[in-house]
């Protein structure tokens, strides 16, 4: 049951992603699934900092280090694809802005504005 529901949700998060992809951007969904090596459909810190991120995905690494503790709301040193959702709310972001965040940011960036 909770795979099932993982995947309707990663069905659900992933067709916005394709706008951002549209303009360039690699899906921040795509990039997740990369990273995560064992395929649990989470990434761990171990994760984040062994994934060799491709030149369209620079900034996933200091994006995904900066939010980790703070996405990871169970405390069990992995976000699950719930987690980043429910940061990505909590950041204003939608899915072009974490698309934009893997392909540009290399460090700590503050929320931006969806106006």
């Amino acid at each position: 049951m909770k795979k099932l529901l993982v995947a309707l949700l990663l069905g659900l998060v992933s067709a916005g992603g394709y706008a951002a992809e549209a303009e360039g951007f690699l899906k921040w969904v795509d990039t997740i699934h990369n990273a995560d090596m064992n395929k649990d459909g989470m990434v761990s810190a171990h994760e984040i900092m062994m994934y060799n991120p491709k030149e369209a995905e620079v900034g996933f690494r200091p994006f995904m280090v900066d939010h980790f503790a703070a996405w990871d709301a169970d405390g069990d040193g992995n976000i699950t694809m719930d987690e980043i959702h429910n940061g990505m709310v909590k950041a204003n972001m939608t899915d072009k802005d974490m698309s934009r965040a893997f392909f540009e940011m290399t460090g700590f960036q503050p929320p931006r504005s969806n106006k």
